[in-house]
């Protein structure tokens, strides 16, 4: 993993863990539902970028090479598999 996207995405992880801990709270001490609803999308859309940067980074990183030889077909199917695992 490139360093720079290892910085990047341990700090976006953090911040979504200190608002993961918020919404654990939240949900503790019940607050109003749409104020826990609303946390938790950040939670999640914080979770979703980090995923983006990792994915990107491994594109640049390694898929890119890969393209370029034998491991061009895996290459593919580990791409795909993520999808799909995303939409689910």
């Amino acid at each position: 993993m490139q360093k720079a996207v290892k910085e990047d995405a341990l700090r976006r992880l953090r911040t979504a863990r200190g608002h993961l801990d918020h919404v654990i709270s939240q949900v503790e001490t019940e607050k109003y539902c749409i104020d826990i609803l609303q946390q938790s999308l950040a939670v999640q859309s914080a979770l979703k970028a980090v995923d983006h940067l990792i994915l990107k980074g491994h594109l640049e990183e390694h898929v890119s090479e890969a393209m370029k030889g034998k491991n061009k077909d895996k290459a593919i199917e580990e791409v795909l598999d993520v999808f799909d695992k995303s939409r689910k």
